[in-house]
């Protein structure tokens, strides 16, 4: 009762710092829509993105939103990264060789902060990846925060046995009490353009298809 309890109180927490980031986005237009609701994502009937209506992203003026608080971003992403890099090593002190090549695999390789896989080169990004980018970090904000969900997926993807379940679930605990502190410290901007930053360069506009010729 108590996890579960304070898994609503974190849920409620998500969906405050979306709200703060959607405010943030209304006096700061033409930026994307703000985050859809929490879990949103794993709704079988939601929409694609790319086939949602939205008006064309001014990319000058997101640039300019970056340059403004990179500081800040850089500040977050390191944060970010001794966060995981404390966990990683938490987690080596309890895992057997073969359990850590699939924790290698399935976990510490997916500590990205750029785009995703699909999203990688030097093309300029599309307004449909733009507002992907922006939302990707409130979308992985679950797996940091419902330590049930995350602590089940380890158990299963790396057989975890009972003592290394609850050890795992008390890493996961401390990573989840880090990332809320540093959360709640950061302004919703540096949290929602924190996946686009490292990437402002492909803001240009993308060139339209040459049209065919007319026979």
């Amino acid at each position: 009762m108590r996890e579960r309890a304070l898994a609503a109180l974190l849920t409620l927490a998500v969906f405050a710092a979306g709200f703060g980031a959607g405010m943030w986005v209304e006096r700061h237009r033409p930026l994307p829509r703000p985050p859809g609701p929490f879990f949103g994502e794993f709704n079988p009937a939601r929409r694609d993105f790319g086939a949602r209506a939205s008006a064309p992203v001014n990319r000058a003026q997101l640039r300019e939103q970056i340059d403004a608080i990179r500081p800040q971003m850089e500040a977050f992403r390191e944060r970010i990264v001794e966060i995981y890099g404390q966990f990683d090593r938490d987690m080596e002190t309890v895992l057997t060789p073969g359990q850590k090549e699939v924790y290698e695999t399935r976990f510490r390789s997916q500590h990205m902060y750029g785009p995703p896989p699909e999203m990688r080169g030097d093309k300029p990004l599309s307004d449909e990846q733009i507002e992907q980018l922006l939302q990707r970090p409130f979308r992985t904000l679950s797996f940091f925060i419902i330590v049930p969900m995350t602590l089940d997926r380890m158990s299963t993807e790396l057989k975890l046995d009972e003592p290394q379940r609850e050890k795992v679930r008390d890493f996961l605990r401390v990573r989840r009490e880090k990332f809320i502190e540093l959360v709640d410290s950061s302004p919703p901007p540096s949290l929602m353009l924190s996946r686009l930053a490292p990437i402002a360069q492909r803001l240009a506009v993308p060139e339209k298809p040459a049209e065919a010729p007319a026979h």
